[in-house]
C-alpha cells in the first residue's frame, strides 16, 4: 500500500486503519487471480441452475451513479473453499469498470470480530456489504445498522435469521441436509451407526442441514452415535475421528455438510484399519481422489455428495452491482447444487489438480494451481 506523508483526508485514514487490522483492499488491477480472463465465471454461473424468489428488491432504496465501493465481511477463512471463494470474487470484480475498491476483511472465526469488521465497513461509507456471517444471529444487528444507512447488505452461502438484509443468495441447507440423509440413509438399508461432522460451532448452515439430516436418519432406523463440529478442516476431523473410533467398535457411515470433512474422517478410518464406508459431502477434489484410489480395495466405500460453488461469492458482487445500477434482481436466488456419485465422480474430479480445490468453480485451472502452487 502507497502512504502519503502529510496530511490525510478521512477516507485515507480509515484506509490505513483497516489494513492494519488485517483488511484486505483490492484494487480492480491487483491479482493473479484477477489477471484471468472472465470467461470461465460467465460460462459457469450462466450455465447453473439459480432458483429466483419472485420478491424483488427495492432497488430505489439504493441506486446510485458509480463507481461503487463495496465490502466483503468473509467470517473465516480456515479452508480451501474460502480461499477459492476470495479468488473467485477478486476475478469477478476485475470484470467490473464502475467498481473502484473491494474491500475484503476476515473475521477469524471470532463473532465478535465480524462484527466489528462490518461496522468498520460501514464507518467507511461503502456502497454495499457482502458477508458469509459465522452464524445466522450475530450480524442481525449490524446488518439492520448497514441498511439504515443506505447500505446494501447482501448475505450469502449461510443464512442470516430474520429478514432484514437486502438480498441473499446460495444453496438451501436445508434440502441439501435433507437429501444427504436420504442418501446415506439408503445406502445404508436403513441400520446401523453412524458419526456426523459439522462446521464452526453454531454456524447457521450446519444446523440446518443436521436439523433435517438427523430426522431423516433417525426416523428411518439409522443410529447417531455421535455428532461433532469439526470447523470444514481436513486435519481437525481426522482427529476427531480418530477420537470417535476408539470410543464405537463399529461406525458405519458418516454424515458430514462438507467433503474435506469427510476426506479427514475417511483417512482416520484408512490409519486405523477400519473399513471405509459410506459419507456425505461437497464437491471437494480431496474426496474423489480418495474413492478413485481406494475404490477397488473398499467396497464399502461410497459417497453422495451436493456440491457448494465456490463462485457464490461472485454472483453476490455481481448481483451487488446490478442494484447499485438500478437493475432489477430476486431477493433471495436458490442455488440446486450438483450431486455428485459413484456412478458420475469422473465427470467432477481433477485429478491433475490438488485435493484442496473444490470442483464446482468458475476459477480456470492455472488460478487454481497457483493458488495451491501445483
Amino acid at each position: 500500500m502507497n502512504i502519503r506523508t502529510g496530511r490525510m483526508n478521512r477516507r485515507s485514514m480509515l484506509k490505513v486503519s483497516a489494513a492494519a487490522a488485517g483488511v484486505l483492499a483490492l484494487p480492480r488491477s491487483a491479482g493473479s487471480a484477477q489477471e484471468a480472463s472472465p470467461a470461465a465465471a460467465v460460462d459457469r454461473i450462466a450455465s447453473a441452475t439459480i432458483v429466483p424468489s419472485e420478491e424483488m428488491v427495492d432497488v430505489s432504496a439504493f441506486a446510485k451513479e458509480g463507481p461503487y465501493r463495496i465490502g466483503f465481511s468473509n467470517g473465516f477463512s480456515g479452508n480451501t473453499w474460502r480461499t477459492m471463494t476470495l479468488a473467485s470474487i477478486e476475478q469477478e470484480a476485475a470484470r467490473h469498470d464502475d467498481l473502484a475498491e473491494l474491500i475484503i476483511v476476515d473475521g477469524q472465526g471470532d463473532n465478535t470480530k465480524q462484527v466489528a469488521d462490518i461496522e468498520s465497513l460501514i464507518s467507511q461509507e461503502v456502497d454495499a456489504i457482502l458477508t458469509i456471517p459465522n452464524t445466522g444471529s450475530s450480524v442481525v444487528p449490524v446488518l439492520r445498522r448497514a441498511m439504515q444507512e443506505g447500505i446494501i447488505a447482501f448475505p450469502f452461502n449461510l443464512p442470516v435469521d430474520g429478514e432484514e438484509w437486502t438480498a441473499y443468495l446460495g444453496t438451501d441447507p436445508a434440502s441439501k441436509g435433507r437429501r444427504l440423509g436420504e442418501w446415506l440413509r439408503d445406502a445404508l438399508g436403513g441400520q446401523g451407526g453412524i458419526i456426523a461432522l459439522g462446521g464452526l460451532p453454531g454456524n447457521s448452515y450446519t444446523a440446518a442441514a443436521w436439523g433435517q439430516a438427523e430426522a431423516v436418519l433417525t426416523e428411518g432406523g439409522v443410529e447417531v452415535l455421535a455428532f461433532r463440529d469439526a470447523y470444514w478442516e481436513e486435519d481437525r476431523a481426522k482427529i476427531i475421528t480418530a477420537d470417535l473410533i476408539a470410543a464405537y467398535p463399529q461406525i458405519d457411515g458418516i454424515w458430514a455438510d462438507g467433503s474435506q470433512v469427510s476426506a479427514g474422517a475417511t483417512k482416520a478410518l484408512l490409519d486405523a484399519n477400519r473399513p471405509l464406508v459410506p459419507v456425505t459431502g461437497d464437491d471437494y477434489n480431496g474426496l474423489l481422489r480418495l474413492y478413485d484410489e481406494h475404490r477397488e480395495s473398499e467396497p464399502g466405500f461410497s459417497f453422495g455428495l451436493l456440491a457448494e460453488p465456490t463462485w457464490e461469492s461472485a454472483l453476490a458482487l455481481r448481483s451487488a452491482l446490478q442494484i447499485l445500477r438500478g437493475e432489477s434482481v430476486p431477493r433471495i436466488q436458490t442455488i440446486e447444487p450438483e450431486f455428485i456419485t459413484t456412478e458420475n465422480y469422473l465427470d467432477y474430479y481433477r485429478p491433475n489438480l490438488p485435493d484442496g480445490v473444490f470442483v464446482d468453480t468458475d476459477l480456470p485451472d492455472e488460478v487454481l494451481a497457483g493458488l495451491f502452487d501445483a
